[in-house]
């Protein structure tokens, strides 16, 4: 019943966001949301096509795309519609689905299947990619997760996984081999310890930038948990925490060490705060933009990127951006024809070679390595062992949550345990009260 309540409540919420914007008019948001209705007297068929992010380059891609499945298929006509990430991109979906108005394609965030699956607005594809041709070729764990209990509700188009990357000038430096990174926690803690440097009791060099503080403390500890054979911060199957049991806190016991062996206070909700990139640590977390920012002034040539350690297991975090077919198109087979079109080979391929989007087809494999044998053969092996955000309609106060917790553990504030015992609790009664 609760959870009925959440729902209509919701989009209760995002009518009144409607009607206000068309009683304002004034901040130019009623205009993100499409009058196109499918077809017009030409007889075309028009598609509305909404992307999450405002970056030029990438808007520049998605021009080009549109552009070349219009002129092989000229019945159709797609209209192109983005906004920023967050608040500005979840008004404009609320928005249109309580209109009326919503896209028939919406490229979005993984963490809001959570929200969007329950309520409908994103439809499953398992009847389309049953006699798909592509559903072969592209990569299991792509499919996994862009998959809701059993259903497939999102193709992904840009995987954002997350590595290790190192400074090889200070592993010579320390003794170390530089052309071998750390393998599993054994070696990861190891290296740390020799590659930390103190002057007195204050530490001038660390080995891994652990940070202490941040809204991504969430991610190094799902990171963690799963190396150590943890699902996720919940099982999204059936609501279980997970953040306490044995292995987590193991994980998080894990993080202590490292932070007590020596690292450098940094708050990881901005990168730029990285002691990594300020050459103060050998080895961090990050995606492939972290290493090419990285990798330019003092820093370049000298860092390399690895494959994710081992706990129990490997496993990493995955971010990944999905293509969505509307739950309430007026053209779900022509919606999933473009869907189709901009997941095949020859689009994923042009993709990569435009905006350096990782290829998702087993097919494409060894043309993507070849182009960079170290690094992208580590990103794909970081894809392949990625895990996401849970996809559950309290995936924020799950954030939060955790994040506070490590903070405390980091802070000495709490012991491990107890932090993650007291996360359960606050999350436990955020899923009751759903």
């Amino acid at each position: 019943m609760k959870r009925k309540f959440v729902r209509l409540l919701m989009v209760f919420v995002a009518c009144a966001a409607a009607l206000s914007l068309t009683a304002c008019g004034g901040n130019g948001t009623e205009e993100l949301v499409s009058e196109a209705d499918g077809n017009d007297e030409d007889g075309k068929i028009r598609l509305v096509f909404l992307r999450a992010g405002t970056e030029p380059e990438r808007r520049d891609y998605w021009n080009s795309v549109i552009g070349r499945f219009e002129e092989e298929n000229p019945d159709f006509e797609i209209e192109y519609q983005e906004a920023p990430w967050g608040d500005d991109f979840e008004t404009k979906l609320n928005t249109g689905f309580a209109s009326g108005t919503a896209p028939d394609v919406i490229c979005f965030s993984m963490a809001s299947m959570g929200t969007r699956v329950p309520l409908g607005q994103y439809a499953p594809l398992d009847e389309y990619v049953e006699n798909w041709d592509g559903k072969e070729d592209f990569m299991e764990n792509a499919l996994t997760l862009g998959s809701v209990n059993g259903s497939l509700y999102g193709i992904a188009v840009f995987p954002d996984p997350r590595m290790l990357i190192y400074n090889k000038e200070m592993f010579e430096a320390a003794g170390l081999d530089p052309d071998a990174p750390p393998t599993n926690w054994k070696e990861l803690l190891a290296a740390h310890e020799a590659l930390v440097e103190k002057d007195g009791d204050t530490v001038v060099q660390t080995g891994f930038a652990m940070p202490s503080s941040g809204s991504n403390m969430q991610q190094y500890y799902s990171i963690f948990i799963e190396q150590n054979g943890v699902k996720n911060l919940v099982d999204e199957d059936d609501d279980t925490v997970l953040v306490n049991t044995p292995e987590a806190v193991e994980a998080a016991e894990f993080m202590k060490l490292i932070k007590d062996a020596g690292t450098i206070q940094w708050d990881c909700s901005t990168v730029d705060q990285n002691p990594f990139g300020m050459g103060l640590a050998a080895m961090t977390i990050g995606n492939d933009q972290d290493f090419k920012n990285m990798n330019q002034g003092d820093l370049e040539g000298k860092i390399a990127m690895a494959s994710p350690v081992t706990g129990t297991k490997q496993a990493t975090f995955c971010g990944v951006t999905f293509l969505f077919l509307s739950g309430e198109t007026k053209h779900p087979e022509e919606s999933w024809k473009f869907m189709e079109y901009l997941s095949s080979k020859d689009e994923m391929w042009t993709r990569y070679e435009e905006i350096g989007a990782t290829p998702l087809r087993e097919s494409l494999k060894e043309d993507f390595i070849a182009q960079d044998p170290q690094k992208n053969s580590v990103i794909y092996e970081s894809i392949n062992c990625g895990t996401g955000s849970p996809k559950v309609a309290y995936s924020n106060s799950v954030y939060n949550i955790v994040n506070s917790a490590m903070e405390e553990i980091m802070y000495d504030a709490k012991s491990p345990e107890d932090a993650m015992n007291d996360a359960a609790k606050k999350i436990q009664e955020e899923i009751d009260s759903q």
